[in-house]
């Protein structure tokens, strides 16, 4: 029987991780996701396993916050938590459709959340997500929803491969 080798070796697990092409996925590479979640940890998680992908990422910790960055920086998609004091992640949703039904443009969004019952995932997509994941999630989930996003924009001429 062999043993299996705990050890952990961020720098070679790097050497390793930079040798497989960034091309894989082209559909993220310079995809602009803005993740939105008043925790700081989740926050982290979500944009180092983005930009793996080669994702542009920008955060914010509020739906206020969020608001500023989406009229400055125009992002493909919105990634939220639902569940943030003050304004919620429904908020934000609702304000985004708002401005796009005043002739904004159509972005994307998922709900992360952390409400996991069937009628939290309805009141999301009612609410104007076009996914949710909840949770903790799967890392390739999210990338597996984004690249679904990602192709259901190019084919609707939203988006241009790069």
């Amino acid at each position: 029987m062999s043993k299996l080798n705990t050890e952990l070796r961020p720098e070679k697990d790097r050497e390793i991780f930079d040798q497989i092409p960034r091309n894989i996925y082209p559909l993220l590479n310079d995809f602009r996701v803005l993740v939105v979640d008043d925790n700081e940890d989740c926050l982290c998680m979500v944009k180092f396993i983005l930009e793996e992908y080669l994702v542009e990422v920008k955060t914010a910790i509020s739906a206020n916050e969020a608001i500023e960055v989406i009229e400055m920086w125009n992002p493909d998609v919105l990634i939220s938590d639902i569940g943030m004091p003050d304004k919620d992640g429904y908020w934000l949703i609702r304000t985004i459709r708002n401005f796009e039904a005043l002739g904004g443009k159509f972005f994307p969004a998922i709900a992360l959340t952390s409400y996991a019952y069937p009628e939290d995932c309805t009141k999301a997509l009612d609410a104007g997500f076009q996914e949710v994941i909840f949770k903790p999630f799967d890392p390739d989930q999210l990338i597996a929803t984004l690249i679904k996003l990602a192709m259901g924009m190019d084919k609707a001429g939203l988006r241009f491969i790069k």
